[in-house]
C-alpha cells in the first residue's frame, strides 16, 4: 500500500517538475522576445508567480514522505533511543497541525475566489483553479506526513526488531 501511495507523491513531484520546466521555457521566451523582438510575452509575471506556488505545493508531499525537509543532521545521527521516538511524535503533531490548517484555509479561500470570480490583472485568469491545485497539494502533504509517521514509527521499528 505504501508503494502505491508513494506513486501519487511521485506523480505530484513530476507535475511540479514539468510546471517548473514550462516556467523556465516561458521565461526564456519572454526574455528572448523582449531583447531581440522587442515584444515580451504578456502575463509572464502572473504565470510565473502562480506557477511557482504550484511548484512548491506539488513538490511538498514527496519531501514530507521521504523526510527530505531541511533538518539538523547532527540530531538525526545521534543515538537517542526512546527520545528519538518522542521527537518523531512531536514532529508529526507539529507538521500535521500546521499543514492541515494551511490546507483547510487554502480550500476555503478557493471556494471564496470561485464565488466572487476574482481574476488576475493582465490575463484575467480565474484564481480559484490555481488555489484548488495548491490545496490539493497541501492535502496530499498531510497524507504524506501521516504515511511517513506510520512508516517511520511502526514499519521501520518492526524491521529493526526482525
Amino acid at each position: 500500500m505504501i508503494s502505491k501511495v508513494s506513486k501519487v507523491f511521485d506523480y505530484s513531484a513530476i507535475a511540479s517538475g514539468i510546471i517548473l520546466f514550462l516556467l523556465a521555457v516561458l521565461t526564456f521566451c519572454d526574455v528572448f522576445g523582449r531583447r531581440f523582438l522587442n515584444s515580451p510575452v504578456t502575463g509572464t509575471i502572473e504565470l510565473v508567480e502562480i506557477g511557482m506556488a504550484l511548484v512548491a505545493f506539488l513538490a511538498m508531499p514527496r519531501a514530507f514522505f521521504l523526510n527530505a525537509n531541511v533538518s539538523a543532521d547532527f540530531i538525526n545521527n545521534l543515538n537517542l533511543g526512546i527520545f528519538k521516538t518522542y521527537l518523531i511524535i512531536l514532529k508529526f503533531i507539529l507538521m500535521t497541525s500546521i499543514m492541515s490548517l494551511m490546507a483547510y484555509s487554502t480550500t476555503l479561500t478557493s471556494y471564496k475566489f470561485m464565488k466572487n470570480q476574482r481574476v488576475t490583472i493582465d490575463l484575467e485568469l480565474y484564481f480559484y483553479p490555481f488555489y484548488f491545485v495548491c490545496s490539493i497539494g497541501m492535502w496530499l502533504s498531510v497524507i504524506a506526513i501521516v504515511v511517513w509517521f506510520i512508516k517511520t514509527l511502526f514499519i521501520d521499528n518492526l524491521i529493526k526488531q526482525i
